[in-house]
């Protein structure tokens, strides 16, 4: 398992959507915005609402996200790993659960039927605007 650093978890804590890309079944990019949480330095969650291109790919493909810093220095990240979608379990009831919180009551229409989407960190790179930095792995 790889351990995401402590200054990655504080920026997906930090940001309430990041882009997450992932690949079709004829090798076309897709990117969506997806609402992440951090479940453990190893694994991030989001729940999945509409079903259609970004979740069939979910189901076929490894799946990468980034992050960063809104301000200079610029630190950011790339992980990629694979994920495992729950429904109508223990994992999506404790999702639904957390997006819930602090959230107001329209928000009903669009978490019934949510599927979690966990996903495993295997990989982490560095994706810092420097010529050092930039692309290298670092877990």
């Amino acid at each position: 398992m790889v351990v995401m650093p402590d200054t990655l978890v504080a920026l997906l804590k930090d940001w309430h959507s990041v882009p997450v890309a992932t690949t079709g079944a004829d090798g076309m990019p897709n990117v969506a915005a997806k609402s992440v949480m951090v479940r453990d330095p190893e694994t991030i969650v989001w729940g999945e609402l509409y079903f259609m291109q970004t979740y069939e790919n979910l189901m076929r493909h490894p799946v990468a996200l980034c992050v960063w810093e809104r301000t200079p220095p610029f630190t950011a990240y790339q992980v990629k790993g694979r994920v495992v979608i729950h429904r109508d379990d223990e994992v999506t009831a404790a999702l639904d659960r957390k997006v819930w919180a602090g959230h107001p009551e329209e928000f009903a229409t669009r978490t019934e039927g949510m599927a979690a989407v966990v996903l495993t960190v295997e990989e982490i790179y560095d994706q810092t605007p420097r010529l050092e930095a930039a692309g290298k792995r670092i877990a």
